[in-house]
């Protein structure tokens, strides 16, 4: 009796084994099913729980740090499927950021060899001329402080303005004076002194050109000091523009020329004192001015 009941104990352990591998088998046809058809990614399987149910998978987001859900698989397969549109070429580059192009700072064009007769006659903004090593010093005859009135009376090396005009004759002659004198000295004042200014150099030397200059702008903090100040500035090249209509001399407008969008001396050619000029305000300069006389 014994012997059968082991017997039995036996049978039956073959038979649970024998259904546990049928349920096996059940559950591999039905998972290759759904994997040939396309409802079940791999990724499904392995994320399956304990009951057979897919878990809901979550990703991070990495700029943020929020978790978001996926969204349905279904709808992901059958995106993933789709054959592209054979007109419309892969767009994965164009969704990638550009890198940003480099920025290139236009050149003012110029020739040294154009000035190479000329004379500069001015204050300290002309002076840079010289110690930034565009000209040599018989082209300049620039002091610090000086004015339109005091240009017909100091010396420099000798020479007053007129004299070294008369001795040099140069081709043309570029005057830039007056934002010395905007503080204390009237407009009108100085205007009269750049008139007789002119007339001397036209007397002592017939054959020069002479240019005129307007004084340039002062940067948006250095007005707010009031000492010399955009409205004077206007006021005075205004008056400048005149007298050469009046004179028949030709007026440079190198005011506007270095002016930012605000109507001050741009940032890219201003020195920190806000009325002096950075080596590019120069190049600048330069170019207007064999622009401006070229194209006459």
């Amino acid at each position: 009796m014994p012997k059968k009941h082991r017997v039995d104990g036996i049978s039956l352990s073959i038979v649970i084994l024998n259904i546990l591998i049928v349920i096996v088998l059940i559950v591999l046809i039905v998972l290759i099913y759904l994997y040939m058809t396309g409802k079940l990614e791999p990724t499904d399987v392995a994320n399956m729980d304990q009951n057979g149910t897919v878990a809901q998978i979550t990703t991070t987001k990495v700029t943020t740090g929020e978790a978001i859900e996926m969204e349905d698989p279904d709808a992901t397969a059958d995106t993933d499927t789709e054959d592209p549109d054979p007109e419309t070429e892969d767009t994965t580059d164009e969704t990638e950021e550009e890198p940003e192009e480099e920025e290139i700072v236009a050149v003012d064009p110029y020739d040294l060899d154009f000035f190479e007769a000329d004379l500069f006659i001015g204050d300290s903004i002309y002076t840079g001329l010289v110690n930034y090593g565009f000209f040599e010093p018989k082209n300049v005859f620039a002091q610090v402080g000086l004015n339109p009135e005091s240009a017909n009376t100091k010396t420099y090396d000798g020479y007053t303005a007129v004299s070294k005009a008369e001795e040099m004759k140069p081709k043309r002659i570029y005057i830039m004076l007056g934002s010395n004198g905007l503080a204390y000295m009237g407009n009108t004042h100085m205007t009269e002194q750049m008139h007789i200014l002119v007339q001397s150099l036209r007397e002592v030397s017939p054959d020069s050109y002479i240019y005129v200059v307007s004084i340039p702008p002062v940067t948006k903090v250095h007005d707010s000091e009031g000492k010399e100040t955009m409205a004077m500035i206007n006021g005075y090249n205004k008056l400048l523009k005149e007298m050469c209509e009046n004179d028949g001399i030709v007026f440079l407008d190198l005011c506007s020329q270095l002016e930012d969008s605000a109507g001050y001396l741009s940032a890219d050619y201003a020195e920190a004192d806000g009325m002096h000029f950075l080596v590019q305000g120069y190049r600048h300069m330069l170019s207007f001015f064999q622009t401006s006389i070229q194209i006459r």
